[in-house]
């Protein structure tokens, strides 16, 4: 008659410290999706995904997935590095320098 339901839950900690946290919201390029905690990038276009290639234009980190043709970044802050959702070809090594830079900090 009736079912005892069982959830889990992950809880994600992505926050790594108390560094002052800095978000704006901007528009995501045509044609793209931009996922939750993915690093991205900034140009004429729009907001795109990093690629390996792109990280001279490197923006932030999403702070939710794309909708409605926009999205919302973190500009600065303190993030655990393995809680980011990395594109093809982009690794961590690669982005704490480039992030540093913009005043976010990977842990």
């Amino acid at each position: 008659m009736y079912e005892i339901k069982q959830d889990q839950t992950n809880p994600v900690n992505f926050f790594a410290g108390d560094f002052p946290i800095a978000t704006e919201a901007g528009d995501v390029k045509s044609g793209e999706t931009v996922r939750k905690y993915a690093p991205v990038i900034k140009t004429a276009d729009g907001i795109s995904e990093a690629t390996a290639d792109g990280l001279a234009d490197l923006h932030g980190i999403a702070a939710d997935d794309s909708t409605d043709g926009g999205v919302v970044c973190y500009l600065t802050g303190e993030f655990f590095a393995d809680a980011l959702i990395l594109p093809d070809g982009v690794t961590v090594e690669a982005l704490k320098p480039a992030f540093r830079k913009l005043g976010i900090f990977l842990k």
